[in-house]
């Protein structure tokens, strides 16, 4: 009878991996969703035409919350990414791309309402 002595994908790291990597995206995406009301107005030439106002500036109080909620997502990210390297044997297991590309995204969103 041959023993199967390699650990199983749902040991409890894993999991662990998998709900920080889901976290990352609701936050990110919750981050997407705060900038797009918090930040101003596009000024459109119809817009003034017409005589509308248009808010130049960021409603109180989203952008530190968008700060927190970058900040947060990349934290995050990397606790991810040490955790992943932590489990991995190899040098070709699980590279994380996805984890690559919010960890981009936050960090240039906040490079982004910064400059």
């Amino acid at each position: 009878m041959k023993i199967n002595r390699r650990h199983s994908a749902l040991d409890p790291l894993s999991m662990l991996i998998r709900v920080v990597n889901l976290l990352c995206w609701l936050l990110f995406f919750i981050a997407l969703g705060v900038f797009h009301y918090g930040r101003p107005e596009i000024d459109y030439g119809v817009l003034r035409h017409m005589d509308i106002a248009i808010r130049s500036e960021w409603l109180d109080g989203t952008q530190p919350f968008l700060y927190l909620l970058l900040l947060g997502c990349a934290l995050l990210s990397i606790t991810a990414f040490y955790l992943l390297k932590r489990r991995s044997r190899r040098q070709g297991d699980h590279r994380g791309y996805n984890l690559v590309s919010v960890l981009a995204f936050s960090v240039g969103l906040l490079l982004l309402i910064t400059l």
